[in-house]
Order: structure tokens, then C-alpha cells, then sequence
């Protein structure tokens, strides 16, 4: 039987088991066959979520879909590495169901497919994003020394400072999302850091 004919066979069955516990090899290669069509179509699910940004203000001057956007675009146009513009477009993804955690929304969705830096910039800009206004509430903006000295300490006072901080202007002339499609699609196509991930770098239920 070749491959195609193989995992089409997988893909026409459900596994059987009840509990974990009984399960048997083949029922994990029928989930490992299914779960590998589900993933192919991850993008197009983020993307979505994304998109739920569109209308909401949230009392700012540009919608937060805008707001997104436009930080990506200015890091495009800075000519950043395409994982940090996606980064940049996904920021602040975590509004919808995050609204006191936003930052470690979008940092989990990240997490399996950036770098370190990469990573811990997402995870921490809200507090980073703080020196530009917790002093109006009476609250300390200089929260981010407390992780004076990290290795990617700079690089999150760039990111908020130069592209997410001024991304509310409403006259600024943002790329269109699509345009960011294929850099989404890409980076989300193969993932370095998971707990699926075999030695071999190949995803569990998978050949390298």
C-alpha cells in the first residue's frame, strides 16, 4: 500500500478507545493522520481569530485589527525579519478572550514556532508597553527594569517603542493583511519547540 493510499485508509477511520488506556497503536496513527490535516489549516484559524480585532476599538482611535496591522507594517517596512513581523501582527491576538493576560495569549500561539527572543518579546510587551501610560493610573512605568539585563530586554523596548507604541494613528497607510499571509503561512508551517516534536525533529506520528 503506498503512503497516499496509507493515510487515506487512516483518514476514513475514528479511533475506538474509550479511555487512554486502551487505546492501540493503530487508533494513534488514525489520530496522528487526522491531526496532521487539522494543523495544515492552522493559519487560516489564526487568521481568523485575528479578524474577530476587526470593529473593536476598544475606545482607541483605530480598531484593534488596525492596530495589528499597523504594527506589522512598520516592522515590515523597518525591514525585520519576517518572524518578528508576524510576531508583531499577532501581539496582541489575546484581546479577545485575554483581557487582563492578552500578552500570554498570543505568546502560546507562538510559542512552538519562535525563538526564544522572539518569544519572551511577545510574552512581556505588556508590561514593556507600560512605560507609555501605567503612570497615568498611578502605577509604576519603569516595571520593565525589573528585567533589566535579559538578553532580549532591548530588543522588547524596540519593538514597543518604535512599532507598537505609535500604531494607533488613524492616518497612517497600512500593508493589507493578506499581504502577511504567506510569512503567517510559513512560519506556522513547521514548529521548533513542542512537546510532539520527536528527537528526530519530526512531529510524534510522523517519519523525518
Amino acid at each position: 500500500m503506498t503512503d497516499v493510499a496509507q493515510t487515506n485508509e487512516l483518514l476514513s477511520q475514528s479511533a475506538t478507545f474509550g479511555a487512554m488506556t486502551e487505546a492501540t497503536k493503530l487508533d494513534w496513527d488514525i489520530i496522528a493522520a487526522h491531526n496532521k490535516v487539522f494543523s495544515a489549516s492552522l493559519t487560516d484559524r489564526v487568521i481568523d481569530h485575528l479578524r474577530l480585532l476587526d470593529g473593536d476599538c476598544g475606545g482607541f482611535s483605530v480598531d484593534r485589527l488596525e492596530h495589528s496591522v499597523q504594527t506589522a507594517t512598520r516592522a515590515a517596512r523597518a525591514n525585520k525579519s519576517d518572524e518578528y513581523v508576524v510576531c508583531a501582527l499577532l501581539h496582541d491576538i489575546g484581546d479577545t478572550l485575554g483581557s487582563y493576560n492578552h500578552p500570554d495569549i498570543a505568546a502560546a500561539i507562538l510559542k512552538p514556532f519562535v525563538s526564544e527572543d522572539h518569544l519572551w518579546m511577545v510574552e512581556k510587551h505588556g508590561i514593556f508597553q507600560g512605560y507609555n501610560f501605567f503612570h497615568h493610573f498611578g502605577m509604576d512605568r519603569n516595571m520593565r527594569d525589573d528585567f533589566a539585563g535579559h538578553q532580549a530586554y532591548d530588543l522588547t523596548v524596540e519593538f514597543c517603542q518604535e512599532y507598537d507604541q505609535p500604531a494607533f494613528d488613524p492616518t497612517y497607510q497600512s500593508m493589507q493583511l493578506e499581504e502577511f499571509l504567506p510569512a503567517v503561512q510559513d512560519l506556522f508551517k513547521s514548529p521548533k519547540n513542542s512537546i510532539y516534536l520527536k528527537s528526530d525533529g519530526a512531529m510524534m506520528g510522523e517519519s523525518q
